[in-house]
């Protein structure tokens, strides 16, 4: 009896910290530029849709350090009172959602304001202090190549979302460039350092180095453009922008300029070479830290910021050698009292990555150290994947810290009908309702966006839905005609919510798949959900003739690019028993397995979002010369397939974009069964591991160069087309649905641990080497 009073007055104990939010506090962050100043710049945004809006800016109208709305109407004029810019506009778009059954996404938008406007008369009150924003490697996967129209623009979406917490697009390596010369580096010596554009975001956080690079003189002007115009947009909105900060990484040339300072080697990362891998950790004890940090803060420009806000992530897939709770904790130290001495309201943010990455290496004790080495209240933890990997209770609410929960959801910038909505739905409200929760805001974290946006609409809507979506189907019926302008999808949603969009699992899903993957025998394709429910999706879209909006042509091509990719990984399947059989047979399932990544193309071809000529357009439209277009073009092309001078992360970014199937998808499994049949025909040993070195040089590194011939848009209406190929597939005999090895999460235990090292849908070793045996014969 002792003892279980004792736990009950320890558990309270651990879980019950005094939680100072006195740096957190949007009130102060969100109100840099006076209210007349956040009132005209929500307003201009606004008149793009409507000018039957009158918005007045009050600061006085935050409750609790939260942010609110009104929205009434008045003799036919929309009324939105509001604390912020960002309010406002979040007002606005929740007017037309609700009222207007419109939308404004991430690629396309349907916005109708109804004459005269719907009558409203209500008051949202946000549920946290923040609506967070951006995963660190967003920059690379999805923003690399934009331009300050389009950061402007996506600027006004987070706004019209009610985000009011982002990374900021800072110059970064143009400030780092002025810091290094500084301090002695050559120009040859920053050339070898700084990766290309599309690999930054790995450069800054100790990963790699050099690949893809030199960076040129025309990227840094244009982020310097970008930074001093969005940043300042950001402010104008109410919109607080996070500031990088030094995390520790430092080139290889300081062990030369700094013979005296203790550095330490950082081990390899994904089997990038020593050319490319890696840099040096400062020592954290080493007065040099803190004299590289506020050297890197001032030259940001954050001198002159005032959002008080610092992203910093110095183990980030990084293990430093001579690794010890000492090293972690001392480095903690010294990047919170770099920015302490630089801008003493300063907060550190931080992801939670580095815990969910490698448990092994974060033993719950070396990260309560780690998180309580810093003051209460001057950490802001994302708990950065917390729909399939919640840490929050695990490390006890952080130790006393603030953290947001977040959604990752997306890797690589992947494409593949995915998400796990039932958990989104429940989750975030579980955590914020927890007794002694730290929990101060939801955040959208994916690696890659211009993805599933349902999953993102439904998760931006917990900053202010009080309690969980009662009715999915009817919400997502919803959400469909707010998109399309039509009401005749429903059934086709209920569907994808059964299977797409039902996933509860554990396994690591990154949208690899069979048709994205590089050729083997030895795949094992794996699903959530049947083929069934998926294919009554598809011919729900095919039939609903009511619809054409762009938001409507878009998922039909993504839905009828889902199901195929399903068909093609049964067709893989039978290929892989076929090869054992018969040759007229084992071809005949090639044959079968290719047709379906050809209808893949010919679909997404019918479709500009799913092609890669934006992509590799707008690279090059940062070049001042032939040889600059070349280097941007490389960049583009070798992140979304190689991913690094030797394929170190092959595809892992990749794209079911129509000129990749064209160039690279399609070719590379041509060439690997083609070889495979020869051999057979032949009699002959098939050695897969020859046949995958075949591909490399033949397809993946000549597609880096390959030109794009201008991808024939097929006159055919997409929808016809789709329904065409709804008849061919629908009903293709002689497939087994995929199986179902979902690792379920244990229901008794609310946190989890990753514990599954391995792609669960590859043998742990193939074989390089396949005899071919037969029972029948061989014709």
């Amino acid at each position: 009896m002792q003892y279980t009073i004792l736990l009950v007055v320890l558990l309270k104990s651990v879980f019950s910290y005094s939680l100072n939010l006195d740096y957190l506090d949007p009130v102060k962050l969100q109100t840099i530029a006076p209210p007349a100043t956040q009132q005209n710049a929500a307003t201009q945004i606004i008149s793009k849709y409507t000018t039957k809006v009158v918005v007045e800016i009050n600061p006085l109208l935050f409750k609790d350090n939260k942010d609110v709305f009104s929205l009434r109407t008045v003799q036919g004029l929309l009324h939105i009172r509001a604390t912020t810019g960002v309010a406002a506009l979040w007002g606005f778009n929740y007017y037309l959602k609700k009222y207007c059954k419109s939308q404004i996404a991430w690629q396309v938008q349907r916005v109708v304001v109804p004459e005269p406007l719907p009558e409203v008369d209500e008051l949202v009150v946000s549920n946290d202090r923040f609506r967070y924003y951006q995963n660190v490697c967003t920059a690379s996967y999805s923003f690399v190549w934009w331009q300050t129209n389009d950061w402007v623009e996506h600027v006004q979406w987070m706004a019209l979302n009610g985000i009011n917490l982002a990374l900021a697009p800072v110059a970064q390596e143009a400030a780092w460039a002025r810091v290094y010369r500084s301090l002695g580096m050559t120009d040859d010596e920053i050339d070898e350092h700084f990766t290309g554009p599309a690999f930054l975001a790995w450069l800054r956080m100790g990963n790699v180095h050099g690949w893809g690079g030199p960076l040129l003189k025309s990227w840094n002007d244009k982020q310097r453009e970008i930074q001093d115009s969005v940043i300042d947009y950001m402010y104008q909105l109410g919109i607080v922008p996070v500031f990088p900060a030094f995390n520790g990484h430092v080139p290889k040339a300081f062990a030369r300029i700094f013979p005296n300072v203790t550095f330490h080697d950082v081990d390899t990362w994904n089997k990038f070479d020593a050319e490319h891998c890696c840099g040096l950790f400062v020592d954290p004890n080493e007065p040099l830290f803190k004299i590289i940090g506020k050297m890197f803060l001032k030259e940001t420009g954050s001198l002159s910021a005032t959002s008080h806000i610092y992203s910093s992530d110095p183990f980030n897939e990084v293990k430093i050698e001579q690794w010890s709770t000492a090293l972690v904790v001392q480095t903690a130290k010294s990047i919170f009292s770099t920015l302490l001495e630089f801008d003493d309201e300063a907060v550190w943010l931080l992801q939670n990555w580095m815990f969910v990455s490698d448990p092994l290496q974060w033993p719950k004790s070396r990260v309560r150290s780690f998180m309580t080495s810093v003051p209460n209240g001057r950490m802001l933890v994302l708990d950065l994947q917390a729909e399939q990997w919640p840490q929050y209770e695990l490390y006890e609410m952080y130790f006393g810290q603030p953290f947001i929960w977040c959604m990752l959801h997306n890797f690589g910038g992947t494409l593949g009908m995915f998400g796990n909505m039932i958990t989104i739905n429940k989750e975030v409200y579980y955590a914020r309702a927890l007794a002694n929760s730290t929990m101060i805001g939801v955040g959208l974290t994916p690696e890659g966006i211009n993805q599933n946006y349902v999953v993102y609409d439904l998760m931006l809507e917990s900053a202010w839905r009080k309690k969980p979506v009662e009715n999915l189907d009817t919400w997502a019926g919803e959400y469909a005609e707010r998109r399309y302008g039509c009401n005749t999808t429903t059934d086709a949603w209920r569907y994808l919510l059964k299977s797409v969009y039902s996933f509860n699992g554990l396994n690591k899903v990154r949208g690899k798949y069979v048709i994205t993957r590089r050729p083997s025998f030895n795949i094992k394709p794996w699903a959530w959900y049947k083929s069934y429910d998926l294919f009554q999706a598809l011919k729900k879209f095919v039939t609903s003739t009511d619809c054409y909006s762009d938001g409507f042509l878009y998922d039909i091509v993504d839905v009828t690019r889902q199901a195929l990719q399903y068909r093609a990984e049964q067709l893989y399947v039978n290929m892989q028993s076929a090869r054992f059989s018969n040759t007229l047979l084992f071809k005949e399932a090639i044959q079968q397995f290719l047709d379906a990544m050809i209808d893949i193309e010919s679909i997404l071809r019918t479709n500009t979002f799913f092609g890669a000529a934006d992509w590799i357009a707008k690279a090059e439209n940062f070049a001042r010369t032939p040889i600059e277009s070349y280097s941007y073009s490389l960049n583009a092309r070798n992140q979304i397939t190689l991913w690094g001078p030797n394929g170190e992360i092959t595809d892992y970014a990749c794209k079911q974009w129509a000129e990749l199937f064209h160039y690279y998808y399609i070719p590379r499994w041509t060439k690997f069964l083609d070889v495979a049949l020869d051999a057979k025909t032949k009699r002959e040993v098939f050695d897969e591991k020859t046949a995958r070195d075949m591909i490399r040089s033949t397809v993946e590194y000549k597609f880096l160069f390959v030109t794009f011939d201008t991808i024939h848009r097929p006159a055919v209406n997409p929808i016809d087309l789709a329904l065409d190929l709804y008849q061919k597939w629908a009903f293709y005999p002689g497939l087994d649905d995929l199986p179902q090895n979902v690792i379920r999460p244990d229901p008794g235990k609310r946190t989890t641990l990753p514990d599954v090292d391995k792609e669960s849908d590859e043998t742990e070793d193939p074989p390089s080497v396949i005899m071919w045996h037969s029972t029948t014969p061989i014709n």
